[in-house]
């Protein structure tokens, strides 16, 4: 059904991503002769014309050669750095601007430009809308192949463009980011840091005082943890450098309904007494935090989720909304990160689906059912499928406690599930499909057998617009493109979610 050349595209994002910044490069007639490609290091004034992907900035030298600028707005003047130089582009960050767009604004945050949460916050919120819109047209010119894609403006949320995530992960780290005043001064013996890892570095934490994203209580959070590490000289754990030491991950969720606050403590051992020294500190500084819990992660995976989690007070959980369904949320639970606009979002895909009463709907990569129980009361069934035991456990707690009876969830790989002939038997045939994937999109035989399945209407909703295109295009002799609608979930990032309306030919 799919030719060699498309089963390899799915194999590689990072070349879908090239692919698309290479149809940028075009050639034409009367141009001088190109010269030799940048050198890494060099550095060059240039002039910005638009934004592409990822929010850089694109520039062409005289002769045509095109540099995608990191940092970089529309319409500037600016010298930047070559950092990556290919035949056909190069890669640069931004070292000054010359003229600045009328469209750069002075960021809030005192680690803008270092930290990796944040990489536009620099730009007028409705120009990031614009450009996010702009991201998901060019991706579906280029990598979905098709002409003039219907997209819709992009949607989002210019009051709350701050302090909307309801969860942020923090690594601990004892290799803690220096700027260059601090390597200057020579003081650098003490590397402790607890916050978010630095712009393109996975080796190097920055030491957060302040984010401008998260919910105000996590500041306060961040500053007591640290003090209370400094206090009993605890060490970050490192299997190679470090494999007593203790402190991994500091994860913070919170309920933007109730107003619940929940800590996951992500260590590499159990160890009682400093636990309910943390909890006592907790219970006397920031009584706001309804619940703790501790992951022990004695793996050498970077990753803040336990073998083993050990409940220290409270519940172990946290109750959010989304619509009417309220959601039992735990420590490693999935739970849309921005839960106003989670609402606007499965509000539009439900919209997509055009859904009816007689519906059998089937909820692909379901997580923890927050779509499935969103939509139940308007279809006749709903079946909902997710590879990961535990999110499925949830989906029928969520059921349970929603008192809603037409939802079924299995848990299962969707390569295998779908082939599973009497899975359609047990559940009906769909007749629409709600899809949200993980980041890398759809494996090729799971759109092939969406293809096989044929319902009439797919909603494909997208955290990322590039493996959403390519997914789509596998699709395209079956399915037609109705509608694009970008729904901004992550303010001051590059980031965009996106909702597809598919019709079957």
């Amino acid at each position: 059904m799919f030719s060699l050349r498309q089963i390899l595209r799915l194999s590689n994002f990072h070349r879908l991503l090239d692919t698309a910044y290479i149809n940028i490069v075009t050639t034409t007639e009367g141009q001088p002769a190109r010269a030799p490609k940048p050198q890494h290091g060099e550095i060059l004034e240039l002039r910005t014309e638009s934004i592409a992907f990822e929010g850089k900035a694109v520039a062409r030298r005289d002769d045509g050669y095109v540099i995608f600028i990191d940092g970089a707005l529309a319409g500037e003047t600016v010298r930047a750095e070559i950092i990556k130089a290919k035949s056909k582009f190069a890669q640069a960050k931004l070292r000054e601007v010359v003229t600045p767009s009328p469209d750069r604004r002075i960021p809030i945050c005192e680690h803008f430009g270092t930290c990796g949460g944040c990489a536009i916050m620099h730009v007028d919120y409705q120009t990031q809308l614009d450009s996010k819109t702009q991201q998901v047209r060019e991706l579906f010119e280029r990598i979905g192949n098709i002409p003039s894609p219907p997209v819709l403006p992009a949607i989002g949320n210019s009051e709350r463009e701050y302090y909307y995530r309801n969860k942020m992960e923090f690594s601990f780290s004892d290799s803690r980011w220096l700027d260059e005043e601090e390597i200057a001064g020579g003081d650098v013996a003490d590397r402790f840091a607890l916050g978010l890892h630095i712009r393109g570095r996975y080796d190097r934490v920055l030491d957060n005082r302040v984010c401008h994203i998260a919910h105000p209580l996590v500041t306060k959070i961040l500053e007591l943890t640290r003090a209370f590490a400094r206090e009993h000289n605890l060490h970050t754990f490192d299997p190679d450098k470090m494999p007593d030491g203790m402190l991994r991950f500091l994860v913070v969720r919170n309920s933007f309904h109730t107003g619940e606050v929940m800590i996951n403590f992500v260590t590499s051992r159990y160890d009682e007494d400093l636990m309910i020294s943390y909890a006592s500190m907790l219970a006397k500084e920031i009584p706001e935090v309804t619940t703790l819990v501790n992951n022990i992660n004695s793996r050498r995976a970077q990753v803040a989720v336990g073998e083993s989690e050990i409940l220290i007070f409270g519940s172990g959980t946290i109750t959010d909304h989304i619509g009417n369904p309220s959601y039992q949320i735990s420590a490693n639970s999935f739970f849309q990160t921005n839960t106003p606009q989670a609402e606007l979002l499965y509000t539009i895909a439900e919209q997509a689906a055009d859904l009816r009463p007689d519906d059998m709907l089937w909820d692909l990569y379901c997580g923890a059912g927050t779509i499935s129980l969103f939509v139940a009361p308007k279809v006749k069934s709903v079946l909902g499928v997710e590879v990961v035991e535990t999110a499925i456990n949830d989906a029928h707690e969520n059921a349970r406690r929603n008192d809603i009876s037409n939802v079924h969830f299995i848990s299962g790989d969707l390569r295998t599930v779908l082939l599973q002939r009497d899975v359609a038997a047990k559940y009906g045939t769909p007749t629409v499909m709600i899809i949200d994937p993980p980041r890398s999109g759809m494996h090729a035989d799971v759109v092939r057998e969406i293809i096989e399945l044929a319902p009439e209407r797919i909603s494909y909703i997208s955290c990322n617009p590039a493996t959403q295109a390519r997914d789509i295009e596998l699709m395209s002799q079956h399915y037609e493109v109705i509608a694009l609608q970008p729904v901004d979930m992550f303010p001051q990032t590059w980031h965009i979610e996106c909702v597809a309306t598919l019709r079957r030919r």
